[in-house]
Protein backbone atom coordinates (compact mmCIF):
# COMPACT_ATOMS: atom_id res chain seq x y z
CA UNK A 1 0.00 0.00 0.00
CA UNK A 2 1.05 3.56 -1.07
CA UNK A 3 2.61 5.37 1.88
CA UNK A 4 0.12 8.42 1.32
CA UNK A 5 -2.74 6.63 1.39
CA UNK A 6 -2.53 5.78 5.11
CA UNK A 7 -3.85 8.00 7.85
CA UNK A 8 -0.98 7.26 9.95
CA UNK A 9 1.31 8.79 7.61
CA UNK A 10 -1.09 12.08 7.77
CA UNK A 11 -1.82 12.43 10.92
CA UNK A 12 2.21 11.70 11.88
CA UNK A 13 2.78 14.88 9.55
CA UNK A 14 0.08 16.73 11.11
CA UNK A 15 1.02 15.71 14.82
CA UNK A 16 5.23 16.73 13.38
CA UNK A 17 3.81 20.38 11.94
CA UNK A 18 2.40 21.08 15.81
CA UNK A 19 5.24 20.32 17.44
CA UNK A 20 7.61 22.24 15.43
CA UNK A 21 5.28 25.34 15.45
CA UNK A 22 5.07 24.91 19.19
CA UNK A 23 9.22 24.28 19.46
CA UNK A 24 9.18 27.33 17.15
CA UNK A 25 7.89 29.63 19.78
CA UNK A 26 4.78 30.85 17.60
CA UNK A 27 2.43 28.45 20.45
CA UNK A 28 4.56 29.75 23.44
CA UNK A 29 1.18 29.18 25.72
CA UNK A 30 0.93 25.46 24.07
CA UNK A 31 -2.81 26.01 22.78
CA UNK A 32 -2.84 24.55 19.68
CA UNK A 33 -1.14 21.27 21.36
CA UNK A 34 -3.49 21.56 23.95
CA UNK A 35 -6.31 21.61 21.92
CA UNK A 36 -5.50 18.66 19.49
CA UNK A 37 -4.47 16.26 21.91
CA UNK A 38 -7.68 14.95 23.68
CA UNK A 39 -5.31 13.60 26.54
CA UNK A 40 -3.85 17.40 27.56
CA UNK A 41 -6.83 17.66 29.56
CA UNK A 42 -6.55 14.43 31.42
CA UNK A 43 -3.17 15.30 32.49
CA UNK A 44 -3.14 18.93 32.95
CA UNK A 45 -2.43 18.98 36.71
CA UNK A 46 0.79 16.56 36.11
CA UNK A 47 1.79 18.92 33.28
CA UNK A 48 1.44 21.61 34.98
CA UNK A 49 3.37 20.97 37.97
CA UNK A 50 6.37 19.39 35.65
CA UNK A 51 6.12 22.62 34.17
CA UNK A 52 6.27 24.98 36.81
CA UNK A 53 8.95 23.08 38.92
CA UNK A 54 12.24 24.85 38.10
CA UNK A 55 14.63 21.71 38.29
CA UNK A 56 12.35 19.83 35.47
CA UNK A 57 10.66 22.72 33.15
CA UNK A 58 13.55 21.25 30.29
CA UNK A 59 11.55 17.86 30.22
CA UNK A 60 7.93 20.28 29.47
CA UNK A 61 8.20 20.55 25.73
CA UNK A 62 9.71 17.14 24.80
CA UNK A 63 7.33 15.30 26.81
CA UNK A 64 4.33 17.53 25.40
CA UNK A 65 5.53 17.23 21.96
CA UNK A 66 6.08 13.14 22.25
CA UNK A 67 2.82 12.73 23.90
CA UNK A 68 1.51 14.61 21.14
CA UNK A 69 3.09 12.59 18.34
CA UNK A 70 2.51 8.99 20.63
CA UNK A 71 -1.14 9.94 20.69
CA UNK A 72 -1.65 10.56 16.62
CA UNK A 73 0.14 7.91 15.85
CA UNK A 74 -1.61 5.57 17.96
CA UNK A 75 -5.14 6.46 16.51
CA UNK A 76 -3.90 6.32 13.19
CA UNK A 77 -2.34 2.89 13.27
CA UNK A 78 -5.67 1.95 15.13
CA UNK A 79 -7.61 3.74 12.30
CA UNK A 80 -5.47 2.07 9.64
CA UNK A 81 -5.84 -1.69 11.12
CA UNK A 82 -9.40 -1.13 10.99
CA UNK A 83 -9.64 -0.07 7.46
CA UNK A 84 -7.20 -3.21 6.94
CA UNK A 85 -9.34 -5.46 8.43
CA UNK A 86 -12.92 -3.92 6.88
CA UNK A 87 -10.92 -4.49 3.72
CA UNK A 88 -10.39 -7.93 4.09
CA UNK A 89 -13.89 -8.91 4.97
CA UNK A 90 -15.38 -7.53 1.48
Amino acid sequence: MNIFKKLTFWLVLFSLLVCFNNLSGNDDKNILIYLTNPFNPLLNPWLTDINMNPETTYLFKPLICGLHLLFWTGLGLIIDHLIKKGKNKK
